[in-house]
């Protein structure tokens, strides 16, 4: 059986070492059944993230998307839901 995915990104079009680096795994994203919702171009589903940099550290609920760079590269876009709802 052939299932059509309607990807319009390829997941090694992502830099997943860039974004393990800050916090953002591509196994968490696969095992939260997020993949696919990703490479479609859509949202992902909410999930719990920890970004870590040289300078801070930041845990919050978000949602993921791609969009592209100024080259047409597809990189993360980081959607931080606010828990109050404002």
């Amino acid at each position: 059986m052939n299932k059509t995915n309607h990807h319009i990104y390829k997941a090694e079009q992502v830099d997943w070492e860039k974004l393990e680096s800050v916090g953002i795994s591509k196994l968490q994203i696969e095992k939260d059944g997020n993949m696919d919702l990703l490479l479609q171009g859509k949202e992902t589903n909410v999930m719990s993230i920890k970004i870590k940099t040289p300078v801070f550290s930041l845990t919050m609920d978000a949602t993921l998307s791609l969009i592209e760079d100024g080259n047409g590269n597809p990189v993360i876009s980081v959607n931080g839901i606010n828990p109050s709802g404002e």
